[in-house]
């Protein structure tokens, strides 16, 4: 169903939201995980924090035969790594992407991939501890790779030569009805006093031209957020042509992770911001990507998950697709911040 649309300057459609399928989704457990990723990524800094915060991932399609290769990205520092998938192991590896130089704290929530650029996004929201603003978070960074080897191409201090770094995400944000209310310095998180609903980013997706940005915050009764513009627009010229879509993802959940499929986007959803919705469960549901209809396809059972000596807790915050054939359950990878390297685990998910 198509809302109508506001013009400030720019056109963003607000349509109402759709309802989601009634019936009870199955409950699904991990087929394999968490999967073997033996010394680790390495890290300079809070080398154990660092590796708990796996927050987001993008595997571009390479080459038959070839290793699985995924950008990882962290909420802790401004580094990014690779990754290969090969049987059941993930292997982290030691390439250092730096996506922010220096002693900083991008926070990074969400990468995607269009098979010819990565994309990488702060979370745009203050620190959750204090609700002081946080700068560093403002960025939407965009850098080319190989389609041969998924890699970027990094100058001498391990910088992609072609990364664009935008603020334009937090301009935009700061002009649309539905989210400039909730942008800006001291929007606590969460709906809780002090809380102010604050502008929180997880997720990111890429579909045709248009780039997709989730959020854990704003939520409003009727759904969360997902907002939908010209992937080009913002590091380039152009409109960037906003839709802001409000999505029913279930009492006190919104928007974990974000990944483009042949029919649509996986959405990961779990907990909001308000600390009472800490103990929603996980689920995944599908979405067209152009109007409000969602569907439910399945929860997540992690009670079987065993913590290892290295592991916090199990929150997923990433997700990335290994199969995509018509007919049968994606074969996705699921990974959590609180896990070491991101306790990546097998799902079967129900179409």
């Amino acid at each position: 169903m198509v809302g109508a649309s506001v013009l400030i300057g720019l056109c963003v459609a607000l349509a109402p939201a759709a309802s989601t399928q009634t019936a009870e989704p199955p409950a699904i457990r991990p087929s394999a995980g968490p999967l073997e990723a033996g010394d680790g990524f390495a890290f300079a800094s809070k080398p154990k924090k660092t590796r708990q915060s796996l927050s987001g991932i993008a595997c571009p399609p390479l080459p038959v035969g070839a290793p699985r290769l995924c950008l990882a990205v962290f909420d802790e520092g401004g580094e990014a790594r690779y990754l290969t998938l090969e049987g059941a192991a993930l292997r982290p590896q030691g390439e250092r992407i730096v996506l922010l130089p220096g002693k900083v704290e991008l926070d990074a929530e969400a990468a995607a991939t269009d098979g010819r650029f990565y994309y990488v996004a702060g979370s745009h929201s203050v620190k959750r501890s204090d609700c002081k603003s946080n700068p560093e978070s403002r960025h939407l960074i965009r850098f080319g790779l190989d389609p041969k080897t998924g890699r970027a191409v990094l100058d001498g201090s391990g910088r992609p030569k072609d990364i664009a770094d935008k603020d334009a995400l937090w301009r935009l944000m700061s002009t649309l009805p539905g989210l400039k209310p909730h942008v800006g310095d001291g929007m606590c998180l969460g709906t809780v006093p002090p809380g102010r609903n604050g502008v929180n980013i997880e997720g990111l997706a890429v579909k045709g031209e248009r780039l997709f940005v989730g959020f854990r915050g704003p939520v409003a009764k009727d759904g969360a957020k997902v907002l939908s513009v010209d992937k080009k627009a913002l590091f380039e010229s152009g409109p960037a042509d906003p839709k802001l879509f409000t999505l029913p993802l279930g009492p006190g959940r919104s928007v974990r992770d974000l990944v483009a499929v042949s029919d649509g986007i996986l959405i990961l959803a779990g907990p909001d911001d308000d600390k009472a919705n800490e103990g929603r469960g996980f689920t995944v549901l599908h979405w067209t990507g152009t109007d409000e209809t969602i569907r439910l396809l399945a929860s997540l059972d992690l009670g079987s998950v065993t913590l290892r000596g290295c592991d916090e807790e199990i929150k997923p915050e990433a997700i990335t697709v290994l199969s995509d054939e018509p007919g049968r359950p994606y074969e996705a990878l699921i990974l959590s911040d609180g896990l070491c390297d991101g306790g990546a685990l097998r799902f079967g998910i129900p179409r």
